[in-house]
């Protein structure tokens, strides 16, 4: 007996090189994997007596999003560290309340980030941060959703960082620490949650750590067969640090070291010239754009457009973290992405919707690694599909000819209440746009509860700091 089946829907794949439209389609799932994927009044016959039959009309039915470059812990700060300049974002708006958060208050926050991304169609997280072996076991693996994860590895300590106009001070034992823990990470937890978690390396940056750990990092990935994810030229900071220390941009530096190959996932990489874009394209270097994220850090737009007009490989987009971000909301994802890439090059062509679609699930799939697995609607892949309610008055009409307008109703016009239905590995973890896999209510009511205690314990430290928005406060601005 085949477990669901999905029928009358208006199917986009992502078969082919385009959105592998089927009208009138339909899929069936046994188990974690999809069976077959066809026209309606093809699979009836076979499936039509199935276990769940989920009608579809009026829906579109696709693979769930991937977010390829995303902080879930961060969440339980929402919107303390938003429109402040880029120098002083992670020394004195972050920072503050850094060591104020616990890993009970992380877990919370993950929890919530989860949430925010799985109601609005997220089936796959691309996650590195600390401790995510209790991220995956309290928050992953409990919520049902697909993650790809890593414990960031750094030689950063409390004190390494008293000005950012200066070398910051490298502490060796931490450095082995983290590496050690990011190893446990991977024996312990790849392959966990049947099979729903998969993990991989992640070096914070080039500017917080010697060479030396960074080349063991990825020599530790590669003998284990693992992509590494790291932040790559993600803005002014890290560009003094490196001057100061290398005498070099992140990109010179590291295809000066031959960091740079397929084997690599290089979030950001917006402190870039245009000519080291096509250097990062041409190594074959896998990348993660985080378009929402980096316009409120930065004020900058993330090349993804340039990427791969210079012929990059795997590009998919990330919503980063929510305190300096547009939220976990891979639709607003999209649509910042196209919208920014079309100014940048002043050219409405770039990024169209269906092009920004396959980047958000098939494109983000292959660039952390699941391509195989997840990404696409065809037999033999994992179950990981979201259904979108097409007939809301945002939605409406629904055209298919002569052109479809599915794609750019969806990319330009989508805001996350579609999404109704979201399967991950066979299993509903969202249904009738509830979460089942979640106490919704208790979800918020911890993350609120944390948020509470972080802030109590950092509003001194934070306006101390005196950065750009204690100041707004001070001037009863906020």
């Amino acid at each position: 007996m085949t477990n669901i089946y999905i029928r009358n829907g208006l199917l986009l794949t992502m078969r082919g090189e385009g959105l592998g439209v089927l009208e009138d389609g339909a899929i069936a799932i046994e188990g974690q994997n999809i069976v077959a994927v066809g026209r309606t009044h093809d699979l009836d016959k076979k499936y039509r007596d199935s276990e769940t039959v989920i009608e579809a009309k009026g829906k579109a039915v696709l693979p769930g999003f991937i977010d390829v470059h995303i902080h879930t812990g961060h969440t339980i700060i929402r919107g303390e560290a938003q429109d402040v300049p880029e120098i002083e974002w992670m020394l004195k708006t972050m920072a503050p309340f850094s060591k104020y958060i616990k890993p009970e208050h992380s877990i919370a926050g993950g929890a919530l980030g989860v949430l925010e991304g799985v109601k609005s169609g997220v089936t796959t997280f691309g996650e590195i941060g600390v401790n995510e072996g209790q991220v995956a076991e309290k928050v992953f693996i409990p919520s049902g959703v697909r993650a790809n994860i890593a414990d960031t590895i750094n030689e950063i300590g409390p004190n390494s960082r008293p000005d950012a106009n200066k070398p910051y001070i490298f502490d060796d034992a931490l450095g082995e620490q983290k590496l050690k823990a990011g190893i446990d990470l991977v024996e312990r937890w790849d392959s966990a949650g049947e099979g729903r978690i998969s993990c991989i390396f992640s070096p914070q940056g080039a500017d917080m750590m010697s060479r030396s750990l960074l080349e063991r990092v990825k020599a530790e990935a590669v003998n284990r067969g693992k992509l590494t994810h790291i932040h790559v030229a993600q803005g002014a900071r890290e560009a003094i640090q490196m001057k100061l220390r290398y005498n070099a941009t992140t990109i010179q530096y590291l295809d000066r070291i031959g960091f740079l190959d397929d084997n690599i996932i290089a979030a950001h990489c917006h402190q870039t010239t245009d000519d080291e874009v096509a250097i990062i394209a041409k190594r074959g270097v896998r990348y993660a754009s985080c378009p929402a994220s980096i316009a409120l850090i930065d004020g900058i737009v993330p090349p993804l457009a340039l990427y791969l007009q210079q012929g990059g490989r795997y590009a998919g987009i990330g919503s980063d973290q929510a305190p300096g971000s547009t939220g976990h909301n891979m639709l607003i994802g999209m649509k910042t992405a196209a919208l920014l890439n079309k100014v940048r090059h002043r050219d409405p062509t770039i990024l169209p919707a269906w092009q920004m679609l396959r980047i958000a699930t098939i494109g983000g799939a292959n660039t952390i690694g699941l391509g195989d697995k997840v990404g696409s609607l065809e037999a033999g892949k994992k179950a990981d599909v979201i259904i979108m309610d097409l007939k809301m008055p945002h939605m409406v009409p629904t055209i298919t000819s002569p052109v479809r307008n599915i794609a750019p109703n969806i990319v330009y016009y989508g805001r996350g209440d579609e999404v109704e239905t979201v399967i991950v590995n066979g299993k509903f973890v969202v249904e009738n746009r509830r979460c089942v896999t979640l106490d919704e209510f208790e979800v918020m009511k911890k993350a609120q509860r944390a948020a509470d205690e972080i802030t109590a314990g950092a509003a001194d430290d934070f306006m101390a700091a005196d950065g750009y928005l204690a100041k707004a406060v001070r001037k009863g601005l906020l």
